[in-house]
């Protein structure tokens, strides 16, 4: 996978928004997939320049929550979670959502660092989720059913 620096995207943004062209027109300009220059401008319009820079974090059990609730109380795609909480992988929620069904959701002790080598985290016990806050989103997501 190619990957482009920062200058790259902002001007691929910069054309959009100036209407030099739509997500079809520039991918086929730049020959990079329309769904890149759909994620880099919600990303922009959502974080400015901070929401084009890669970043690796952890995140918390209560972060993932919170994007798992509010993608079932809106009904939003992953990519438009990914946009609104500057998640630079939007699969990352697919696999939080497949995790939570299994009932193996985890998360970080620190949602911002990276600390410790990968090994510390491969190998440190998982923690359970607090059960409350389980059934809390539980009955919200049967709700949500519900409702629709």
């Amino acid at each position: 996978m190619r990957k482009h620096d920062l200058k790259f995207k902002r001007r691929i943004v910069q054309d959009y928004q100036s209407g030099k062209g739509g997500y079809k027109m520039l991918a086929a300009k730049y020959g990079i997939a329309e769904s890149m220059v759909r994620s880099w401008v919600s990303a922009y319009e959502h974080h400015g320049t901070a929401g084009l820079t890669r970043q690796r974090r952890r995140y918390t059990l209560e972060f993932k929550l919170e994007v798992l609730h509010r993608r079932a109380a809106e009904n939003l795609s992953y990519r438009e979670l990914g946009a609104l909480y500057n998640i630079g992988n939007p699969h990352s929620i697919t696999r939080w959502q497949q995790q939570y069904e299994q009932g193996n959701l985890r998360g970080a002790s620190c949602s911002s660092s990276m600390d410790g080598p990968m090994s510390e985290i491969k190998n440190s016990p998982p923690q359970p989720p607090a059960s409350d806050t389980v059934i809390q989103v539980d009955e919200l997501l049967r709700e949500n059913q519900r409702l629709r």
